[in-house]
């Protein structure tokens, strides 16, 4: 009887300490409910309506959703669930970011979706992650412009056309693109206000124009071929470029402000290419002669060291630097890539990387020189 006692007590407490608690959680401002949700992927968010009356439509009203298939074992009820996310939201709730991300073939039809309801809702960050198209383009939305969106970030693991980039959006300060297939000659004259562009696995055209008076940070990192890049850039400071060719970089005005450069080659050298990568990669240099810092992966050591009697020769265009790094954290990952000159090169690593330091800093001698060792530490 005493234990049966016990017992019952035990659990009349826990159902008052979880009274307490429920009622602790309740009495929190409903900015502060918002706020948690915000912080959950919104399938979760969604499922808290559960928790009580005063929770069942608070999830409509967060001002953040994150839209992500990885949460649903088939994505045909991922689609349903974004269809109806987007069709029961509150639509006076203020909405800041939006994320949506699928896995497998995706449709037209749903990217569409909620691109236009991004846009129509005054969105300031939108994010795509995607994996495929069922076509090769994406869609074309009935909105092609956002005085709202300030970040715009589209990762696609195959390549597609982009028709957003011949949109207006006129307060946009960062574009990140993974997998645009970018083919017009002037693909960001809609983002006057572009601080920060990364263009990554991107196919471009034969020539890339960058012509953005604001923009402060650049990053280029192509596997495909292109033959010349115009930059309108007076304010770049930031600007890293690894590919698989070195293209022409022609500058408007020169770059003023520029403080670091940051450059890697991961292409594949033939003999009879030797010389045109060489003076490829020379040319580049001395289109970046204002840098205050620069970095150097090994893979450009060994473009520099295909002539080192040509290199002894030369002079440095970089008369204003103050740090030289050269980056040996990924040596050895490309080995087929120099066929001819690797075995010279680990007879004479050292010598190499001290000809290539003494070409780029024979205008900058007071310049700071640091080696970022590779993670066996075998220099």
């Amino acid at each position: 009887m005493a234990a049966s006692t016990t017992t019952t007590k035990n659990m009349l407490e826990e159902e008052n300490m979880a009274r307490i608690e429920e009622d602790r959680l309740n009495d929190l401002p409903k900015s502060l409910h918002r706020h948690i949700l915000s912080l959950l992927h919104t399938k979760d968010a969604v499922q808290t309506s559960m928790i009580s009356k005063s929770w069942l439509r608070l999830w409509t009203s967060i001002p953040v959703l994150h839209l992500n298939s990885c949460n649903f074992r088939y994505v045909v009820n991922f689609d349903k669930f974004v269809n109806s996310v987007l069709r029961y939201r509150d639509e006076s709730a203020e909405l800041n970011t939006l994320t949506f991300s699928r896995r497998g073939a995706c449709s037209a039809k749903i990217v569409k979706e909620v691109v236009d309801y991004a846009f129509s809702h005054g969105v300031n960050h939108l994010e795509l992650f995607i994996k495929r198209f069922k076509n090769d383009s994406l869609p074309v939305c009935e909105q092609t412009s956002s005085d709202s969106l300030k970040t715009l970030k589209l990762k696609i693991h195959s390549y597609v056309s982009c028709p957003l980039l011949s949109g207006s959006f006129k307060n946009l300060t960062f574009l990140y693109l993974k997998g645009a297939i970018i083919k017009n000659h002037q693909p960001f004259s809609g983002f006057p206000m572009l601080e920060k562009l990364v263009l990554k696995d991107c196919r471009l055209g034969k020539v890339l124009s960058v012509q953005a008076p604001k923009l402060c940070d650049l990053t280029i990192s192509c596997r495909g071929c292109f033959d010349r890049c115009e930059l309108t850039t007076p304010n770049l400071r930031f600007f890293k470029y690894m590919g698989s060719d070195f293209p022409l970089l022609v500058t408007r005005d020169g770059l003023p402000v520029l403080e670091t450069v940051v450059i890697d080659y991961y292409g594949v050298c033939y003999d009879f290419e030797e010389q045109r990568l060489f003076d490829d990669l020379i040319s580049l240099f001395w289109a970046l002669d204002n840098a205050k810092s620069l970095t150097i992966f090994s893979t450009i050591v060994d473009v520099l060291n295909l002539f080192p009697d040509d290199l002894v020769n030369r002079n440095s265009p970089f008369c204003k630097l103050k740090c030289l790094n050269l980056d040996l954290k990924y040596l050895g990952m490309y080995e087929n890539l120099f066929d001819s000159l690797l075995p010279r090169r680990r007879l004479n690593m050292k010598r190499s990387y001290e000809l290539v330091k003494a070409y780029l800093l024979n205008k900058s001698p007071e310049a700071k020189f640091s080696i970022i060792p590779p993670p066996d530490n075998d220099i």
